[in-house]
Formats: C-alpha cells, sequence, structure tokens
C-alpha cells in the first residue's frame, strides 16, 4: 500500500534498498515495528510503521511539500527530520517517521 502511494511521485521508489544504483533524488523506505491498540481482550486497530528516507543533491522544496502533501492526503501523519548530509556519499537525507 505505501509503496503505491509513493510510487505517484515522480522519482524512483524501493522497498528497503534498490538492487541496482539509482541516482538522487530517490526514496526509499522500510518497516519500524507496528502500533496496537486493545482492551477487555478485543483489539482494536493495528498500525504498521515506517520510515520514508528522502535522498537528495539539490534541495527542493516544493517537491518535499509534494511528499508531505501526499503523505497527508492519505490520512498519514508524519514526523520530519532535518537535512541530514552523507559525507560518503555526498548527498542529503530526509527521514519522515509515519
Amino acid at each position: 500500500m505505501l509503496y503505491d502511494i509513493l510510487s505517484k511521485l515522480k522519482t524512483p521508489v524501493a522497498y528497503s534498498h534498490f538492487k541496482k544504483a539509482v541516482n538522487p533524488p530517490f526514496i526509499v523506505f522500510r518497516g519500524n515495528g507496528q502500533e496496537t491498540f486493545g482492551a477487555d481482550n478485543t483489539w482494536y486497530y493495528k498500525y504498521n510503521n515506517y520510515i520514508i528516507e528522502y535522498y537528495f543533491t539539490i534541495k527542493d522544496e516544493s517537491f518535499e511539500d509534494e511528499i508531505e502533501e501526499l503523505l497527508l492526503d492519505n490520512g498519514m501523519n508524519y514526523d520530519k527530520s532535518e537535512d541530514v548530509f552523507i559525507d560518503s556519499e555526498e548527498m542529503f537525507v530526509i527521514y519522515y517517521t509515519i
């Protein structure tokens, strides 16, 4: 489901990693546990958590807005990290936790 949603963006998307090298910008996401809620021997919901990693070399705030609008339009609240520079890769990453 999340893959289908993120695929609406105009950038490569993969779960965990790409099998072949991809030039930025691109998005990778992975599972980050699950939340459940239950009471009185009844489970009311379970929710899978994910980390979305947006890799880029050139800052594009309008594309970040597209990511964020897409998440919100699909009912996903998120936390967003700062821009993190990866020296060894000479690129930035932003982490979205949903």
